[in-house]
């Protein structure tokens, strides 16, 4: 059994009871950890609150190399924790559906996230919102435009559109880099 849960936005008591009893009840338990951050606890912290250990996982882990989590899902229980809301991400869903390609089954455990919260934050209307898109740092020979392309496409449709930051590490894109790499992809 694989459980997606959601962490929530902020701290190890975001959790859900819900979520939080099928933690402790769990075999093993990964935290992803580059799509989002708690940025008010520690993979430290989570273990103690939770009781048990927490492994990590990056990009590669999840999108490359899911073996061993997969392998360990079909013999006993698995969850696979991450900030906010595990369905917003699509690496998230590829792997709910690897899962389910080799007869795992999985349930999910949702929680806010910033798709959820960036309404009250900003006052935006949730039904106003086109596409999303993600900012990436970019990598020798490969420096996307789409970011560029879904924030001209959401502007021409009187959209807004939840322009997602990239983390690496322990690096933190910020506002002025992400507004320089879109000037960049605007110039292409």
């Amino acid at each position: 059994m694989l459980t997606f849960i959601g962490l929530g936005l902020y701290d190890k008591t975001d959790v859900s009871e819900k979520g939080l009893a099928c933690i402790r009840s769990a075999d093993h338990v990964y935290l992803e950890c580059y799509t989002s951050r708690l940025m008010g606890t520690t993979l430290e912290e989570l273990g103690v609150y939770y009781g048990k250990p927490v492994h990590p996982l990056f990009r590669e882990d999840v999108e490359q190399h899911p073996e061993e989590m997969l392998d360990r899902a079909e013999k006993s229980a698995v969850v696979f924790l991450c900030a906010g809301d595990p369905m917003v991400s699509t690496t998230h869903a590829d792997l709910r559906m690897r899962a389910a390609a080799r007869g795992i089954r999985t349930a999910i455990i949702h929680a806010a996230s910033i798709v959820s919260a960036v309404c009250g934050v900003s006052g935006l209307q949730n039904y106003r919102f086109g596409k999303s898109c993600s900012v990436p740092f970019p990598r020798k020979n490969w420096a996307p435009t789409t970011p560029i392309d879904v924030i001209a496409q959401n502007l021409s449709l009187r959209l807004h559109t939840l322009v997602y930051l990239d983390i690496q590490n322990e690096r933190y894109m910020t506002v002025p880099e992400a507004v320089a790499l879109l000037e960049d992809m605007a110039e292409k």
